[in-house]
């Protein structure tokens, strides 16, 4: 008895390929359904396995005798005309009841219970290829949205004679006295309308929301502020007004490049960063300050194909051009120029989407190992996007920042953000396209006036 095994999508496909090769007279002797494809069996592709063998009346009490013994799965047959007309008795009770599952299944189910978000998305295959990242990503989403749903049904559930009674304190001691620390206010901001409403605003509050109109991120801006409570609010003056002294204490505590000693020379700064960003001005900008200065600049065009406009600016400012076609060359010409004050690397905008991009800058400037490496990029960035810079453009060995396009835009709470998030301090701002007048040393007294003018 010959017995061999067939595969397809639908059990219409099977029972074709059974028929073609094994005739009219073949037997079905197991069906399954699989799973092809996809990472430890998510999305994967269903499919239908089938064994079957060519039937003969010589062998027809084996034949039943296999049958008889298949094990009943999950599959549904979808018709029934396809069992065949010589089918053993046995198996054919087999393939009735497969039919009355299939029956079955075809009936209109009830309206399912409501599910969360992110199972409701994880069992669609639609819209996204199967493990594509768009998938990956928008199924994070969909969680976070549950995990956000989740917390506020208990918050709703909080008893509120719990709370602490702020609102009907008859003697509140005054601010400088007493300061409501950072996570006291993110508390009440999550209580109900009325409670929130009730609670007494102090001039801290008036301070933090100032901040966060200019764009800073509460995430960042509370820890701050939380810090400014504990160290500096219990030895203000009663009188002392609160705006100044947060001004007074985040430009002190915000990371900006601080340097106490002159660079040696052969000092080499590297700007990185997207098109289309003012990477170019800016370090055209950076050596024209010390040009003028009266210091010895070099730039140096880094990577192939052309840089005009970095040729343009050296032209105008009268800066020699050097060009470095791969990290070799680059290599080479710093140390060629170590006599140099300042040696300034132009780059190509690289995507922080396209990691092959950053692999290519990255293989481009680390063997120069140069000094600072700038991630150039305007000051209305997305804070959403700031991890995703981050983590991309840490491979190429950044730094520093630099923030630029300030004049494009009146939210500069990223003045803050871009630092914070990014782990590295702010070095130059650049609020215009002038070159070089538009560039400037980040300043943290100067941001502070910025955000709390």
């Amino acid at each position: 008895m010959q017995i061999k095994q067939f595969s397809a999508d639908t059990i219409d496909d099977v029972l074709a390929q059974v028929r073609a090769e094994l005739g009219e007279d073949a037997m079905i002797l197991q069906t399954k359904r699989v799973v092809k494809g996809g990472i430890g069996g998510f999305f994967g592709r269903e499919g239908v396995e089938v064994t079957a063998a060519a039937g003969t009346r010589d062998d027809e009490a084996a034949n039943r005798e296999a049958a008889a013994s298949v094990a009943v799965d999950a599959l549904a047959v979808d018709e029934a005309d396809e069992a065949p007309a010589s089918a053993p008795e046995p198996f054919r009770r087999h393939l009735d009841g497969r039919l009355a599952a299939a029956e079955e299944a075809e009936a209109p189910a009830p309206a399912p219970a409501p599910a969360a978000p992110a199972s409701v998305f994880a069992r669609s295959a639609a819209p996204f290829a199967p493990g594509g990242p768009e998938r990956s990503q928008a199924i994070l989403e969909a969680a976070r949205a549950a995990v956000r749903q989740a917390h506020e049904a208990a918050l709703e559930s909080v008893d509120e004679s719990l709370l602490p009674q702020l609102a009907d304190d008859p003697d509140p001691l005054p601010p400088a006295a007493a300061p409501v620390p950072a996570p006291s206010r993110a508390r009440a901001a999550r209580r109900p309308a009325a409670r929130a409403q009730a609670a007494p605003q102090t001039p801290l509050d008036t301070v933090r929301a100032e901040l966060v109109r200019a764009g800073v991120e509460p995430r960042y801006l509370d820890p701050f502020l939380e810090g400014f409570t504990r160290a500096v609010a219990p030895f203000l003056d009663e009188a002392a007004p609160m705006r100044e002294a947060v001004k007074e204490h985040l430009a002190a505590r915000l990371p900006t490049v601080r340097d106490w000693k002159a660079h040696p020379a052969g000092h080499t700064i590297a700007m990185v960063g997207q098109t289309g960003v003012g990477k170019t001005s800016a370090a055209a900008g950076i050596a024209g300050r010390y040009r003028a200065a009266g210091l010895a600049v070099a730039l140096i065009a880094a990577g192939p194909g052309h840089h005009d406009s970095l040729e343009g600016h050296a032209r105008r400012l009268d800066i020699q051009l050097f060009h470095a076609e791969d990290g070799r060359a680059l290599t080479d010409l710093r140390a060629t120029l170590a006599d140099r004050d300042l040696i300034v690397v132009d780059t190509h905008g690289r995507s922080h989407q396209q990691l092959s991009e950053i692999e290519q800058l990255a293989a481009l400037i680390s063997p120069a190992s140069p000094d600072e490496v700038h991630l150039v990029m305007p000051a209305a960035t997305s804070p959403s996007d700031l991890g995703d810079l981050q983590r991309r453009f840490r491979i190429a060995g950044v730094n520093r920042t630099t923030l630029t396009k300030l004049d494009e835009t009146r939210f500069l709470g990223n003045l803050v953000n871009v630092p914070l998030r990014m782990g590295k301090p702010l070095a130059y701002l650049s609020d215009g396209t002038s070159v070089p007048g538009s560039l400037v040393p980040a300043d943290a007294r100067r941001v502070a006036e910025a955000l709390l003018p």
